[in-house]
């Protein structure tokens, strides 16, 4: 049985951003249960060049229904090489027009299609930021409708995503669907944590997140709002804090930017904190913090898609006086660094191997054999 791979996201490391990490983990998924040689991949560059040239050829792209990176040379060649396939596995419903054209052209094979998020409605949270940006919601839709549409196998990362894709499509949902969530391949170093390493007084709270515009608003929302009440140092990672820097100076904020391993930064901070209102998905830095045994306080929206007792976990706060009282009680009194809830909670169903089980399951629903036959599109 062989894969094609389709995505966008930097697929062969799983530092960077959750997009990243998370196209990472299912390609790594596939090649376990297929092995290596049997998945091959078609990654699309996103960034726009800055000649005029490649200006043009993208919004070209995009009146005909191609989103970023994506051209009609791209989809011919996919077209031409998809018999060879018994799975195309598309990592984004932004490409949702690769499913129907693979449709189209009488393509035998399975199409798996998997959602990041609930991309429609992701980007009108972005437009109400930027209004300037409505006119790529259009493109962003027209592609989700294909891929609902024209896939045979979904994957979503949570129940939420699931009923918000029944709200917008309805009148589409005819595929299989797999509710598989967000892991990682357990990296956690067994032996160098201290178990009973208390927090500090006052505590490090680290905020981890790149300059997307959900995590600049939540943690922008949070330094305007809690910070000046709160006895705490604040460390900023990502590229969240290249934003940040240049909105305030704070003796209580430390500007971590960029950091090429984050393991030592997790683990030596006391608290992770989500602060976060807007989104989709699932949040991957808090499966990374459950990894490494975190205590985490954050919003509704940031534990959205996690299966945890919150109460154990650390504390959910979702608006100021809550957020104050929890960080006024954490900075009273030192507790345990080390959360084994959360280290357990990580090793049943957000693990690498909890998740490979359900992606098995996906191919063993999915079994028939490639086209072998082709047109040009």
């Amino acid at each position: 049985m062989k894969l094609l791979f389709i995505c966008s996201n930097n697929f062969k490391t799983n530092s960077g951003g959750g997009g990243s990490q998370c196209t990472n983990r299912n390609y790594l998924s596939f090649c376990d249960i297929l092995g290596e040689d049997n998945v091959d991949v078609v990654q699309f560059a996103t960034s726009l060049g800055k000649n005029l040239y490649s200006i043009l050829s993208r919004f070209r792209n995009y009146s005909r229904g191609y989103n970023a990176g994506l051209s009609k040379q791209q989809v011919t060649s996919i077209l031409e090489q998809a018999f060879k396939y018994n799975y195309i596995f598309i990592d984004s419903s932004y490409y949702g027009i690769l499913c129907k054209y693979l449709k189209k052209n009488n393509y035998k094979g399975q199409i798996l299609c998997f959602f990041h998020n609930v991309e429609h409605k992701m980007y009108l949270q972005e437009v109400r930021a930027n209004p300037l940006k409505f006119w790529r919601s259009f493109i962003i839709y027209y592609n989700e409708k294909n891929a609902v549409k024209f896939s045979d196998q979904v994957i979503v990362l949570n129940e939420r995503d699931l009923m918000e894709l029944g709200q917008i499509y309805k009148k589409l949902l005819k595929f299989k669907t797999h509710v598989i969530p967000i892991s990682f391949k357990d990296s956690f170093p067994a032996g160098e944590i201290d178990l009973q390493e208390q927090s500090n007084l006052p505590p490090v709270f680290l905020f981890v997140g790149s300059d997307w515009f959900a995590n600049v608003h939540g943690i922008t929302w949070f330094v305007k709002e809690v910070l000046d009440n709160v006895d705490i140092k604040l460390q900023i990672a990502g590229s969240a804090s290249n934003v940040l820097k240049k909105k305030f100076v704070d003796p209580k904020i430390e500007y971590l930017g960029f950091v090429p391993d984050l393991s030592s930064v997790i683990m030596n901070a006391d608290f992770i904190l989500a602060p976060l209102f807007k989104g989709g998905g699932m949040k991957v830095k808090i499966c990374e913090a459950l990894m490494y045994g975190k205590n985490i306080v954050g919003t509704k929206e940031a534990f959205v898609g996690y299966n945890l007792d919150l109460n154990k976990t650390g504390a959910e706060c979702n608006n100021k006086s809550e957020f104050i009282h929890v960080l006024k009680k954490c900075s009273s009194s030192k507790r345990l660094k080390f959360n084994m809830y959360n280290r357990n909670r990580f090793l049943e169903s957000y693990s690498f191997a909890a998740t490979l089980e359900k992606f098995k399951k996906v191919l063993q629903n999915s079994e028939v054999p490639a086209s072998n036959s082709h047109t040009k599109l």
